[in-house]
């Protein structure tokens, strides 16, 4: 059977890949900031972020952002393979629809013709 729906098709296919590039964005900032808070202590502290100073700080953010990332990949994959499992759907029941179709019409092949009027015997 021919594919249908290719828009909804590459629109999955978009949700996947982005999902590949938060996640790896995401972990590549957690590292970032994991690095620079560990690294940049003191001269973070003498320009005045304070925000992200301190090896806990570091940490924390890491996890938090880490954490993140995680969720918003799945949730980006998960909507992807959203689209893949109603075109798959659509396709199962397109093919259904078809064999029942095919099965119903060779089965009315072999029931004899119902009877005419004529032949009723009164």
């Amino acid at each position: 059977m021919e594919r249908r729906f290719t828009a909804l098709r590459v629109i999955g296919t978009i949700f996947k890949v982005l999902a590949w590039i938060a996640l790896l964005i995401g972990l590549f900032g957690a590292i970032l900031i994991l690095i620079t808070s560990l690294t940049f202590d003191s001269q973070l502290e003498a320009t005045g972020f304070d925000l992200l100073s301190g090896p806990v700080a570091g940490i924390t953010t890491f996890v938090a952002i880490l954490v993140v990332a995680i969720f918003q990949f799945l949730f980006l994959y998960g909507t992807g393979e959203l689209f893949y499992m109603f075109l798959s759907m659509e396709e199962s029941a397109r093919r259904t629809a078809y064999f029942t179709q095919q099965m119903f019409t060779a089965s009315q092949s072999n029931y004899p013709l119902p009877p005419t009027p004529a032949d009723y015997e009164d």
